[in-house]
């Protein structure tokens, strides 16, 4: 079992390697929004809004990037390889665990790509203000990220990332096609984050909308980061980090549900 796992976590990270460039544009998504979002809401909201923008955004890099799981199952699907992996003597568990566990990795790697990203900003804006340079007319959050709380990250980002990926191999096995899984992602992926306390509190959202931020699973990765950044945060370490956990078992219970009933292979198409 533990080399159906290595061989499957090799596979999925090999082509994520290999896409340079779509772990390129992984990094545009993020800068965009904190650039034109944060930028243009800090002039309405206040100069602190970058910093409550900040674990939203690293928030976003891991929803995206753990819907990597369910792309994967697509692709598979039509390529025929998941009816290889139903007649294997693996139980579907562990296929959909590993598919999983690849995308968390997944969407870990694109956040870390994201922080390191954000200290060598960091380290630039430092380095041009003897000069009388700065950034921060371009990028209004450069000069406010702060060290966060390294143990509180490391738990967030990893307990958000295990809950995104679940979602996302959720939408791979009800999606039927590549095709199908797009139109999912999209219908899925946008009420999560707007629906969650990425980018405003959620206590100060209309009371239907904020009642189902509540059972978002996402706000509550949301504000884990929220904690390890120091921003703003609405709900406990405990409540948040029980729920990811509850939420992701219930969304593999979900995915092995319905990769139980035939959601693993696309129907035989006969002429």
């Amino acid at each position: 079992m533990k080399n159906f796992y290595i061989a499957v976590l090799r596979r999925e990270m090999h082509k994520q390697l290999r896409q340079r460039d779509r772990l390129a544009a992984a990094m545009v998504r993020p800068l965009l929004w904190m650039w034109v979002i944060g930028g243009g809401l800090q002039a309405l909201a206040g100069a602190d809004y970058s910093t409550r923008l900040l674990p939203g955004i690293v928030a976003m890099t891991l929803l995206f990037g753990g819907m990597i799981g369910g792309l994967s199952i697509a692709l598979d699907k039509d390529a025929g390889t998941m009816r290889l992996l139903v007649t294997a003597p693996v139980h579907p568990i562990h296929v959909l665990l590993s598919k999983a566990l690849a995308a968390m990795l997944g969407a870990l790697l694109q956040a870390g790509l994201l922080g390191f990203i954000l200290i060598l900003l960091e380290i630039l804006n430092w380095l041009v203000h003897p000069l009388g340079w700065s950034l921060t007319p371009w990028f209004a959050w450069v000069g406010q990220f702060t060290l966060p709380h390294l143990g509180l990250l490391l738990a967030g980002t990893t307990l958000c990332a295990a809950a995104c990926a679940s979602l996302g191999v959720v939408c791979g096995v009800f999606s039927k096609s590549i095709d199908g899984f797009a139109v999912l992602m999209n219908f899925v992926i946008f009420p999560v984050f707007f629906f969650s306390g990425a980018l405003y509190p959620t206590h100060s959202m209309p009371a239907a909308a904020r009642a189902i931020a509540q059972l978002n699973p996402f706000t509550y990765g949301v504000d884990l980061l929220r904690h390890a950044f120091g921003s703003h945060a609405e709900y406990s370490v405990l409540w948040s980090a029980g729920l990811l956990v509850g939420s992701t078992a219930l969304l593999l219970g979900l995915a092995l549900w319905k990769y139980q009933q035939g959601g693993a292979v696309q129907p035989l198409q006969h002429g």
